[in-house]
């Protein structure tokens, strides 16, 4: 068999058997199916979107929320007019306290009012007030708040 022969025979083969648009590059590398269902795929990558700003959105409430909580655990510091231990137990000073532990409120009272405790209670009691007036108005305002009996030693 000459080359011319097959050739011939090769070409007829090929005649026999083809078929119109059996061979498009496009559709065999699956090209034109990545466009058919566009609307499909949009709506995914929209719904995908949604999605991550969501999670963005609550990672951000739930960092802020627990800075806030840390925050506010944390005892404030007294503030007082003034810190001399002269007895002012019948000045108007302000007192602040946020969550801050007795012994420490004991503290900032004898401290800004130059007084002296007594019977103070040995218990982990916490206290949160803001108070402006003499001594023995925060002393009872305390005393009746935590239920105890502190008094002013004079």
């Amino acid at each position: 068999m000459t080359d011319l022969e097959n050739f011939n025979k090769e070409t007829r083969f090929v005649a026999k058997h083809f078929k119109p648009d059996s061979f498009k590059p496009l559709y065999s590398f699956g090209i034109v199916d990545a466009f058919k269902n566009k609307r499909r795929r949009v709506a995914k990558w929209v719904a995908a979107s949604v999605v991550c700003v969501a999670l963005s959105a609550a990672a951000i409430v739930i960092t802020y929320q627990v800075r806030n909580a840390e925050k506010q655990s944390e005892p404030a510091a007294i503030t007082t007019q003034s810190i001399e231990h002269v007895d002012r137990s019948e000045e108007v000073i302000r007192l602040e306290f946020t969550d801050a532990p007795l012994a420490e409120v004991v503290k900032g009272v004898e401290e800004a009012y130059g007084v002296t405790l007594t019977n103070v209670p040995e218990e982990d009691l916490h206290l949160t007030l803001s108070y402006e007036g003499n001594a023995r108005d925060f002393i009872d305002t305390v005393n009746e708040l935590l239920g105890t009996d502190i008094r002013i030693e004079k």
